[in-house]
Parts: structure tokens; sequence; C-alpha cells
């Protein structure tokens, strides 16, 4: 009888004290990236950056003894499938945790979801802003938002180029709409406004019309809140057209595919950033990007690392830095306030990292680059805007 009540007291321990995707051996986790279809490209290279990064945690050791288990599902981009997906990650494949979903749409599709069953969500592969204002709980954002973003632009055109006469071109979506409203309210502290705004859709091939306007204004600056075919698309229009106003665009466009596509027209563009760039003059983050190859070579030998990855990659060395200060006896509420005692925190490739009790807003800080002789080369260091 003494045997069966000691018997029951572990039983009823266990589940007591027992949480969704943690075990004694591993940590089971869940993703949600594109896969197949279109959108490939990037889901398949943020996964190998997920992949890499547990995979040299696992060879190490992993977290106090456990393993991390990564089942990805594939949503094509697609908010419906996202929401079907998440579902079975977290009811089914019973996750701990859901760690760097791809996609604005499918991000907000499940944010409320997880957020109302208590399954952290940590890294967005997504700018807008509505993942992390207002904050909620179980959400925490690292990519800097459109907000952000935006306001940081206007901050450097004024503070930093002396700016009189802003133009900003803006999608006429979420991205673009976030962007242009960020940039106004920035200007506005400086009782300043854009010379011009101009909305315009991604689709349109010709941009003529519009870029006759910009010439009856002679902006010194042009903002283009657009992504790399259409910004590019901008770009020579407004070149050919022998308009001569400094450019700079947002940090999707940082990548060597808009020089390669470019071409010449990119030269002297500039671009928000928020990943460091391993430059002769930053040793340290030469250092740090030595170590993240070899790490992915790891996994994918001989393989370059593309920007996608890097994503894949920081989503997952943030969130195992929040499984260590969790300690051994891992929860999700134990999670969430592990995470929460983030203050400026850098991995190695994450940088200046702080949450807190009231702040799911990962970055509060970005850099400009510019396209020197074809590469891209820091022209400033991080410049930081706080919503007051």
């Amino acid at each position: 009888m003494k045997k069966f009540l000691i018997f029951l007291l572990v039983l009823t321990s266990i589940f007591i004290f027992a949480e969704n995707g943690v075990y004694d051996d591993e940590i089971v986790v869940g993703s949600f990236q594109a896969l197949s279809g279109p959108y490939a490209i990037i889901g398949q290279e943020m996964t190998k950056g997920m992949n890499a990064y547990f995979n040299w945690i696992n060879s190490n050791g992993g977290i106090y003894g456990r393993k991390i288990k990564l089942i990805v599902a594939d949503d094509q981009l697609n908010p419906s499938k996202t929401v079907v997906e998440v579902k079975r990650l977290v009811e089914q494949d019973k996750v701990f945790a859901i760690v760097g979903g791809l996609g604005t749409y499918g991000c907000l599709a499940v944010m409320d979801y997880l957020n109302e069953n208590g399954v952290p969500f940590v890294y967005q592969g997504a700018g807008t802003s509505k993942l992390v204002e207002p904050p909620k709980k179980y959400i925490f954002g690292v990519q800097p938002d459109y907000t952000l973003e935006g306001h940081i632009i206007a901050k450097f055109l004024v503070e930093n180029q002396g700016a009189k006469k802003i133009a900003v071109l803006y999608m006429n979506n979420d991205i673009g709409i976030e962007g242009q409203l960020a940039v106004k309210d920035q200007l506005s502290r400086y009782n300043m406004k854009p010379a011009i705004e101009i909305s315009y859709n991604p689709a349109e091939t010709d941009y003529s019309a519009q870029v006759l306007k910009l010439l009856d204004v002679n902006p010194d600056h042009i903002i283009i809140y657009g992504l790399i075919t259409d910004t590019i698309r901008w770009l020579k229009t407004i070149r050919d057209y022998g308009l001569d106003s400094k450019i700079i665009t947002i940090y999707p466009n940082a990548d060597p595919n808009f020089i390669r596509l470019a071409g010449e027209y990119s030269e002297g563009v500039m671009f928000t950033g928020w990943v460091p760039l391993p430059t002769p003059d930053k040793p340290e983050y030469v250092k740090d990007f030595e170590r993240y190859v070899r790490i992915f070579q790891e996994t994918y030998k001989d393989q370059i690392p593309s920007s996608y990855a890097a994503a894949g990659f920081i989503a997952a060395e943030v969130f195992v830095e929040g499984l260590v200060r969790a300690g051994r006896d891992l929860t999700r509420e134990g999670l969430v306030k592990a995470l929460e005692t983030f203050d400026h925190w850098s991995g190695i490739l994450a940088k200046d990292i702080t949450w807190g009790p009231n702040r799911r807003r990962g970055k509060d800080s970005m850099y400009i680059l510019v396209v020197k002789d074809g590469q891209f080369v820091p022209l400033t260091d991080l410049i930081t805007w706080k919503q007051e």
C-alpha cells in the first residue's frame, strides 16, 4: 500500500509539473516556413539557419542535457495554411514554443491564437508593429518593425544628412503605409512634413508619370518603402529622368541580390540595417561573423549562408538564450520571465536585444549602410529610437 501511494504521488507530480514539448532528453519546438511554392527560397534558407544553430547546440550537449527538436511546417506563406499548420503543431505535436515564423500575414493570423493558449512565439519574420504594439505576453519580436524603421530613417535624414525636402514613395499595403506614417510622425517633431508623398501599386511596371511629379518637387532625399523589384524599378526610372536626389530604402532590400540586379544604379543608395556588417573597422563583428559561418557549415558544408539564413540563426540563438536563462525546470511561464530579462543582449549575430514585462519590441536601434564600389558599407553606428 505504501509503495502504491508513493507511485501515485510521483505520477501525480508528473502530471502537475509536465509542460508540453519538454521531456527529459529533448525540447520540441515548431516553426512555420514557406518550404515550397514561390517563396520557398526564403523559407528554406531561414530553416537552414535555425537547423544549423540548433544542431550546433545539440552537438555540444543541448540545454541542461536536453536536445532541441525542431518541427517545421510548410505553410507556403499562405495565412490560411499557417493557421492550420500552427494549430497542428500546438495541439497534435505538442510543441513547447513557436520559433521564427515567416510572413507578416501568417504571423498575424496565429498571433492571438498562440497568445491566448499561452504558447511563446519568439521571433517573427515580419515587419508589422501590430505584433509588438500593444505588447502581448507570449509574443516576442526581434526583427525591427516598420514603425521603428520609419522613425529612424527620418531622424537620420534630418539630423545626420540635413535633409530639407524629403519625398516618400510607399507601397499601398501594410508595409508601405506603416512606414509612411512613421516617417511623417518623426518629421512632425522637427516641424517638417514630406515635400511629396506618392502611394503606388508594387505590381505596376511603369513609374514615369509619378517620377514627373518628383521632378517638379526636386527633393534632396527620397525614401522608398518598397521591396527589391519595385524599388529597383523606381531607382532606374528616377535616375534615367536625371534626378540625383539621395535615395534610402528599407532593410529587406539590404541584400546582395539588390546590388546584383540594380548594377550601377545601386551605387550610393542607402539602406537601413540591423545585423552589423563584418567590416575591417569592426573586428569584433568579423570574429562573430566568421564564427557564424563555421557553425552554419557544420550542418551545410561549403555552403555560404544567405541573409535569410542569418534571420533563422538569430531566431534560434535568441530562443536558446531564453532557454538557458529559464533554467533546468523549464516551463512556458519560466521562458517568458527569462526573455523579459534581456537588456541590450547580444549574441553571435543578434545584437542589442531588449525585452521587459511591458515591452515586446526587441530592437530600438538600427544603422544605415550605403553601396560603395558595389559593396555594402556601414555609414553610421546604431541609431536609437524609443517610442514615447
